[in-house]
């Protein structure tokens, strides 16, 4: 085989490894797919979830405090009973036997307990308040994570095909290789050479599908389901225009600062329910109660009363005074992770920032590369046909077309990373603002019931909440 025929039988395998691109068009799952799967599937996502559920669960309790309690008693019992009465100079006994029983009934309506149930309430809705930005907070994390293991695996696929490729050319230029050699046309160093570089090639290949099913794994951990074919998505929208912007974003809309700022706030509603607790209380007590056989067989009492009661804290020990010391510090402990839960996301939204900035900029330079290492490549088979290049001056172009392909494939998924990062440390990757299509979770529905609940025997009786 001459060296022209030698170009025309290895140009088409070259063209089709090196015309490969990001599977863009390819027909197969979307991101917004996987989100959707993993917003209703997420274990992290469900785990938060019931969390805000037992969170809410403070509002009925703080409302409890202004509402009335009822408690029931009642006793049966068996006696004998003695007693004796003097009667001149000796005593006159009697024995009777009673089965007193009684039933009591009494019930308590507060009227004034220094603003401690208000306060409560207070800091239960704070609190509420707080869960549910931790809820948006996972719910980002879930979407990068999905975001992250999507692109993986979409950059994976890619370099698994250009690796598939790449050996299937280099198969075909140690044959050709060999061909040449049989007939004396090159030496045996350069089919050696050839050798090495398909040794490589499929090393590279091993590594790369090694690679492809450990990002398959993290898909299937975040998503709940293996992928198939993914489809590289495209830009995501709603990014800010400057940097100034996304720091401006972050510091204002990032759940991590929303939460700990209202835990704050509820810190500081704890300390005045606990400074109520020194002041005067006032309940309003009614009491109904019935006993038989109580002073006498046959004998039975019936009492009905209603009664005003007033309780005022003398000496409460210095255990109030230190619980409401320890809540202001709580406070002030909350206030500073305010502020640096505020500097990290700022950190974050600049860290993605320039991320982001930096893959655009390689990606650039890598198009370039690559366009540049066509030629080369062109050219390089061109001399080689007239003898002026060897055929390891073309395996060398081959390898550095492909390191470039691979490059612009990596790069492109750490531009998309960077892009939900960004949009993360702005608060903005969430179902809601990236339009996942799928039900929203609605927290307020949880709320709104167990808010007006006074009564829930499946909570007594029942065996736990069981979700539809």
């Amino acid at each position: 085989m001459n060296a022209r025929r030698f170009r025309r039988a290895s140009l088409p395998a070259v063209a089709a490894a090196f015309a490969l691109a990001l599977p863009a068009a390819a027909a197969g799952d979307t991101l917004l797919e996987a989100m959707a799967k993993a917003y209703v599937a997420n274990p992290q996502l469900e785990a938060e979830r019931a969390r805000l559920r037992a969170a809410d669960e403070g509002v009925p309790q703080a409302l409890s405090g202004w509402r009335p309690t009822v408690t029931a008693r009642g006793s049966v019992g068996y006696g004998q009973f003695q007693s004796k009465r003097r009667q001149g100079a000796s005593f006159n006994e009697s024995t009777e036997s009673r089965n007193p029983t009684s039933v009591r009934v009494e019930a308590t309506q507060p009227l004034y307990d220094g603003n401690r149930s208000t306060a409560r309430l207070q800091a239960a809705k704070h609190r509420v308040s707080a869960q549910r930005a931790r809820l948006v907070s996972i719910e980002q994390t879930v979407f990068l994570g999905t975001g992250v293991t999507f692109m993986d695996v979409v950059r994976d696929q890619a370099v698994v095909e250009l690796t598939v490729n790449n050996v299937a050319v280099l198969r075909r230029r140690l044959q050709a290789a060999q061909d040449q050699f049989e007939v004396g046309e090159v030496t045996r160093t350069d089919v050696a050479q050839a050798e090495a570089r398909l040794a490589r090639a499929i090393a590279e290949q091993a590594s790369a599908e090694g690679q492809l099913e450990a990002s398959r794994a993290g898909y299937e951990r975040v998503v709940g389901e293996l992928p198939g074919r993914l489809e590289a998505p495209p830009p995501l929208t709603g990014l800010p225009a400057t940097k100034e912007e996304a720091v401006e974003a972050a510091s204002q809309h990032h759940p991590d600062v929303t939460a700990a700022s209202f835990e704050e706030k509820a810190a500081l509603a704890d300390a005045d329910a606990i400074r109520s607790e020194l002041l005067p209380r006032v309940n309003l007590v009614g009491t109904v109660s019935h006993a038989t056989d109580a002073s006498g067989r046959g004998t039975r009492n019936n009492d009905v009363t209603v009664a005003a009661t007033v309780s005022v804290p003398l000496y409460e020990a210095g255990s109030v005074t230190s619980r409401r010391r320890a809540a202001i510090e709580t406070a002030s402990r909350m206030r500073a992770v305010t502020e640096d839960r505020r500097r990290v996301a700022i950190e974050q939204a600049v860290r993605a920032w320039e991320n982001l900035a930096s893959a655009q900029a390689r990606m650039e330079s890598l198009e370039t590369e690559v366009r540049a290492s066509e030629i080369a490549l062109d050219g390089l088979q061109q001399e080689a046909e007239v003898g002026t290049r060897t055929l390891l001056d073309v395996l060398d172009a081959e390898q550095d077309l492909l390191d470039a392909r691979v490059n612009v494939v990596r790069t492109k998924q750490a531009e998309a990373v960077a892009s939900y990062q960004l949009a993360a440390a702005m608060g903005r990757l969430t179902a809601e603002a990236q339009q996942v299509p799928v039900p929203l979770y609605d927290y307020r529905e949880n709320y709104d019931r167990v808010r007006s609940l006074r009564w829930d025997a499946g909570a007594i009786f029942g065996g736990g909440r069981k979700d539809e």
